[in-house]
């Protein structure tokens, strides 16, 4: 793995465009234990356009944009011929007092992958060769299962993912802050009998339980072979996980939440096995990646949430077992931002053999369809407008 050439490439960045999109509509809303109704998606793409006549372009979160504002784009504007390693230094210092664990944080994260972007762009060849992958497809997990669903779309949809070649699977449970677990006991097994043997499922209680609650769970669920049970309990709680983990023999997963590597030193002591760092959260690709050395120095199972086409490019240079989720009922409404992304073929993610980040975005669709709701450009040498 390669991830210290980008420290020193040199970047001059003159133009800054963040284009905020129309809302995706889903389908069907969208429920966990903790949180719903995700009944949409809204996002904006942040396009930095280098001196070098390369750009970099990657989907923004709504809320990084004040962040972006008020403490990036001066220093990506003033840089000129600047090291990486002293711009990326620079703009992690200016968010010193909005803590390191935040939305700044992510902000900050999603700034450095577009510098992978512009840097691998440069180097003519896709991000996942920059970084030193050896191979172009990382192995997906089917996740959905939303705490809404009836028993039965439960069911019909984990068949649906199996039918697609999915062989782990994971669905949600403790709905409504774990008022009825019972419920989810017998959803739980439904859904194994379904599947059969032969399927991994994985259930995901978004911190909803306390620890109490969370063994009586496993005690309820433990002959339903549970791959993983992630984020039971609060996930700043380490005696809370060294309280499961030595009671329980059942894999606990935790990572989603953090932004650096520090706290996974701590999940580790505390008997985690199951990393989950998501890569595009985290303050830096740097950072993802010390969290996966850890994991794969201890031989630990290791995933990644969120967008599975940009972030299985960063898991293509982990252990082949490493996998990324694919959120399908949230995540595939919106493939229709893209004129080019991975494939899926039978549980695996196939990345094309294009520079940079894994994705194109499909200006054209998105400007004949009206889908752009406002654009703001920043420019060296002049004001925000």
């Amino acid at each position: 793995m390669n991830t210290n050439t980008i420290l020193d490439e040199r970047f001059s960045i003159r133009e800054i465009h963040c284009r905020i999109l129309e809302p995706v509509v889903l389908p069907k809303p969208f429920y966990d234990a903790t949180m719903g109704p995700f009944s949409s998606y809204q996002t904006s793409i942040l396009t930095l356009v280098d001196d070098s006549g390369f750009e970099g372009e990657i989907e923004y979160p709504l809320s990084c944009i004040p962040l972006l504002k008020q403490y990036f784009a001066p220093v990506l504007l003033e840089s000129k011929n600047t090291l990486y390693s002293d711009l990326y230094k620079t703009m992690f210092w200016r968010i010193r007092n909005e803590g390191f664990r935040g939305e700044a944080a992510r902000a900050l994260g999603y700034l450095d992958r577009i510098f992978y972007d512009i840097a691998s762009r440069k180097a003519s060849m896709p991000l996942h060769q920059y970084l030193g992958a050896t191979r172009n497809w990382a192995k997906l997990y089917a996740s959905g299962g939303s705490t809404a669903l009836t028993e039965s779309e439960l069911v019909e949809e984990c068949l649906e993912f199996k039918e697609e070649g999915y062989t782990v699977i994971k669905i949600k449970a403790g709905g409504d802050f774990g008022t009825h677990l019972n419920e989810d006991v017998k959803r739980i097994e439904k859904v194994r009998t379904a599947l059969g043997d032969d399927i991994r499922l994985a259930v995901d209680l978004n911190q909803a339980l306390s620890v109490s609650q969370t063994l009586d769970f496993i005690l309820c669920i433990e002959d339903y072979n549970i791959d993983w049970l992630e984020e039971p309990i609060h996930s700043a709680d380490i005696q809370g996980m060294q309280a499961l983990t030595s009671k329980t023999t059942m894999c606990i997963s935790f990572g989603e939440s953090e932004r650096t590597h520090h706290a996974f030193h701590q999940m580790l002591e505390a008997g985690i096995k199951h990393f989950q760092p998501v890569a595009n959260n985290m303050i830096s690709i740097d950072e993802f990646n010390k969290v996966c050395d850890l994991a794969t120095k201890h031989n630990l199972m290791l995933s990644c949430g969120a967008f599975p086409n940009v972030n299985a490019q960063l898991i293509a240079t982990q252990k082949e077992d490493a996998m990324c989720e694919y959120l399908i009922p949230y995540l595939k409404p919106l493939e229709t931002y893209f004129i080019i992304q991975p494939a899926i073929v039978n549980g695996i993610i196939i990345l094309p053999e294009i520079d940079g980040i894994s994705v194109r975005f499909d200006w054209k669709k998105l400007l004949k369809e009206n889908l752009i709701n406002n654009t703001m450009n920043f420019k060296a040498q002049t004001k925000i407008y």
